[in-house]
């Protein structure tokens, strides 16, 4: 009877142990696939931001005409900065130079002041804009705003600014970005509406794209 119990014990030892073993593999096997579900997970992430800027920076290159790198530089300042490429930043570098997309663009006032790059950046912004950009750390081969460093950076800085600081958008981002914040403001108070001519020109590139 003693032997037979010690049998039944040592039996019932091997199918315990059988049972916890074969659990512990599926439980292995569960976080195996949970693992690699998760990395899958992130790297299609990661192959989508990685395509989705690639598409962008094809697009730009498409439209303007110019390299790789200043492309790819221009689609990471705006993104940076949350300003919508094909919506508001290309639409106001044609209006403002014309449709050329030229970096050495420059445009005499009738105030005696000068506009200058892809963005065309008055004089008064221009010291503004370098004085931000100073305190982010920010350096560039050249400060000149022909310079196409520096003229990306400071439009899409200024964009960005006039978006977040004063929270405009659309016509009122346009108008402003032409006239001013104050010279917007007084334009939406004497016409009841920040649509412009300039809006209305930046509208129309937009759809185009």
């Amino acid at each position: 009877m003693r032997k037979y119990i010690i049998t039944t014990f040592f039996i019932i030892l091997i199918v315990t142990t059988s049972i916890l073993y074969i659990q512990s593999q599926i439980d292995t096997k569960n976080n195996i696939n949970n693992i690699a579900n998760i990395n899958n997970q992130n790297v299609n992430k990661n192959i989508y931001i990685t395509t989705s800027n690639n598409q962008d920076v094809l697009k730009v290159q498409q439209i303007t005409g110019w390299p790789t790198e200043i492309s790819t530089y221009f689609v990471e300042e705006a993104n940076t900065r949350g300003v919508l490429i094909f919506e508001e930043a290309l639409p106001i570098a044609s209006i403002e130079t014309g449709g050329t997309y030229h970096f050495n663009s420059t445009h005499h006032n009738t105030n005696g002041s000068t506009d200058q790059g892809l963005f065309q950046i008055n004089d008064v912004t221009y010291l503004g804009i370098v004085k931000q950009l100073k305190m982010e750390g920010r350096q560039f081969d050249s400060w000149d705003r022909t310079n196409p460093e520096f003229n990306i950076s400071a439009g899409m800085f200024w964009i960005g600014y006039l978006k977040n600081e004063y929270q405009l958008e659309k016509e009122a981002l346009f108008t402003s970005y032409n006239r001013g914040v104050q010279g917007g403001k007084k334009y939406a108070s004497r016409y009841g509406s920040y649509e412009s001519d300039y809006s209305k020109k930046v509208k129309a590139i937009k759809n185009s794209y």
